[in-house]
């Protein structure tokens, strides 16, 4: 994918974070700002580079990370307690300003690139992108874009920057103050072990 350097500028902008809420799994508390390979919106298809993201807040980063499309079509909404209690909260908080492309609104569209780059559901096109401004904007730090489930923004940092980020010493998710007023607005109920009946 060959990106237009002019286009990518016109659209990169500094920025600190500051307690932008980051879930994570609970085994990796002792490293807030630590990243891993794997299959997302902006990780790279090769692992050439890993990614860590945020959201800008608690609704936000619970739905990008916890809730996604699980409740598509059902209507009954159940977490299970086990599941919640493996992951765990920090806030993330950038040291400097970050060079970031800036995707969120008409982002993609105004770039004159495929839309789906930060907005389906499918990360084939994300990743692809995600590759080829890494490899060819060497001096950007990550993405700004817009949650598809929320539209509350997002953050993206590539592995390069993370030495920029700091985290507060991670909490049990169950800890989190926000968690009972978003699972009651989301009228999703947690139980305490999976049923296997007809539901």
């Amino acid at each position: 994918m060959i990106l237009i350097p002019e286009r990518i500028r016109e659209r990169t902008i500094a920025a600190r974070v500051r307690d932008w809420p980051r879930i994570l799994p609970s085994r990796h508390r002792s490293a807030p700002v630590g990243a891993g390979f794997g299959s997302s919106r902006f990780s790279s298809p090769s692992r050439k580079f890993k990614v860590l993201y945020a959201g800008e807040d608690f609704a936000t980063a619970f739905a990008e990370a916890v809730v996604r499309d699980r409740f598509e079509g059902k209507s009954r909404r159940y977490l299970y307690r086990p599941s919640l209690e493996a992951l765990c909260i920090t806030s993330i908080s950038s040291g400097r300003e970050l060079t970031l492309l800036d995707l969120t609104g008409a982002g993609a569209y105004e770039l004159g690139v495929d839309t789906d780059t930060n907005r389906a559901r499918d990360h084939q096109v994300g990743q692809e992108f995600s590759e080829a401004l890494h490899a060819q904007i060497p001096d950007v730090d990550g993405i700004l874009f817009d949650s598809r489930l929320t539209s509350g923004r997002c953050i993206a940092v590539y592995e390069r920057a993370l030495p920029a980020l700091s985290g507060q010493p991670p909490i049990a998710l169950l800890q989190a103050a926000e968690l009972v007023n978003e699972l009651r607005r989301l009228d999703i109920v947690v139980r305490r072990e999976r049923s296997y009946g007809v539901s």
